[in-house]
């Protein structure tokens, strides 16, 4: 048996395991369950996704001919139709223009027919994923009305927190008539994050240790309290821009981003199984080198529609359970961290201690301030 179908058998037993009470009850937080198998598409028509390859290139960049007595030249008329797509790559929180983590889907693109880029890598276009969600969405839509015109169409494929950027800039007015073909989320918290919660409710609530838990928090991941932050906390899904071909996609074993984060009412939701142990020990970061989420993305953008889903059986079947799993898991963690900042606040009134968390918190404040913070 291959080690593939070994981790399959492991993660159906898992994903079938009857979960604990306690962990059950933290994934009711009123919002509505997700379906099981993705967010089926709704039944009003989309332009562009609902023709033929050939006849949406038709509608988006109509070929010109040229007529009796025209003095059009040749050589610009083939010059237009063989321009190159943009694929533009939206990272998510705390992320940098330069940190590789698009560079294995980058690599799936022929330089032949797109260019890549990714939003914060030109300096007139600034992208500061600590800072308001209006702002960064702003950005994005300024660099796609900027160099949009240059190309034969423009594909969006955010991750993370890109996606309620990328979200925010449609509800805005970036539209299909801005070159906008495909938009694709990985792992997109469309309505908010757990994540972004819950710093948000209680970093208020405990001023005298605040930052140590944020210095905490930033050593192992992201600092939680940032504009951004705020934000996410409240981000809403947006109705499907008309004219896009959209597709979200995740793996099951995404805690950071959960079930009900990703909700998307209207847009074709694919949940899939992690490959390796790294994509199960991590399914957020793992959903950008998942070679199924690749090809997806891939064949949405090179024949811009909704491509057939191929998941197998057993990925449909277990692949919602086990991300019902990593929900509830996450979800204890969170709230674990949180009671154990919240029992830190109270450590400062036992005698002997106000002085040592004083200057532990005096601590993390400058070691927040060191990395700009």
């Amino acid at each position: 048996m291959s080690g593939r179908a070994l981790l399959r058998a492991w993660l159906l037993a898992l994903a079938l395991l009857p979960a604990g009470g306690a962990v059950t009850a933290l994934a009711d937080d009123g919002r509505p369950p997700a379906p099981e198998v993705g967010h089926p598409a709704t039944a009003v028509p989309v332009p562009l996704s609902g023709l033929r390859p050939s006849e949406i290139e038709t509608v988006a960049v109509p070929t010109p001919t040229i007529g009796p007595g025209s003095t059009v030249s040749v050589d610009l008329l083939r010059a237009a139709s063989n321009r190159k797509e943009l694929v533009l790559f939206v990272g998510g929180y705390g992320s940098q223009a330069d940190d590789g983590a698009f560079a294995a889907l980058s690599a799936r693109f022929p330089p032949d027919r797109y260019d890549v880029r990714r939003l914060g890598d030109d300096p007139h276009f600034p992208y500061d994923t600590y800072g308001p969600l209006d702002a960064s969405a702003a950005t994005l839509t300024d660099q796609i009305r900027a160099i949009g015109p240059r190309y034969a169409g423009i594909n969006v494929v955010s991750h993370s927190m890109g996606g309620a950027v990328v979200d925010r800039a449609f509800d805005d007015g970036l539209s299909a008539k801005d070159g906008v073909r495909t938009y694709v989320a990985i792992a997109g918290p469309h309505s908010g994050a757990d994540f972004a919660r819950v710093p948000t409710a209680v970093l208020p609530l405990i001023g005298p240790v605040r930052d140590i838990v944020r210095a905490g928090a930033t050593l192992v991941a992201r600092d939680p309290e940032s504009a951004a932050a705020r934000d996410l906390a409240t981000a809403r899904p947006i109705a499907p821009p008309q004219g896009v071909v959209r597709l979200d996609l995740s793996l099951s074993t995404d805690g950071f981003v959960n079930r009900y984060d990703a909700i998307d009412p209207g847009v074709d939701q694919r949940v899939f199984l992690p490959a390796s142990p790294g994509e199960f020990l991590d399914g957020h970061g793992g959903s950008l080198t998942n070679r199924e989420i690749g090809e997806a993305i891939v064949e949405t953008i090179r024949e811009h529609r909704l491509p057939p889903d191929r998941r197998d059986g057993i990925t449909r079947l277990i692949a919602p359970l086990l991300w019902d799993r990593s929900t509830s898991v996450w979800r204890f963690i969170l709230l674990a961290i949180t009671f154990g900042a919240i029992a830190l606040w109270f450590a400062r009134f036992i005698p002997g201690w106000g002085v040592p968390i004083a200057r532990a918190n005096a601590l993390g404040r400058d070691f927040l301030r060191s990395l700009g913070r």
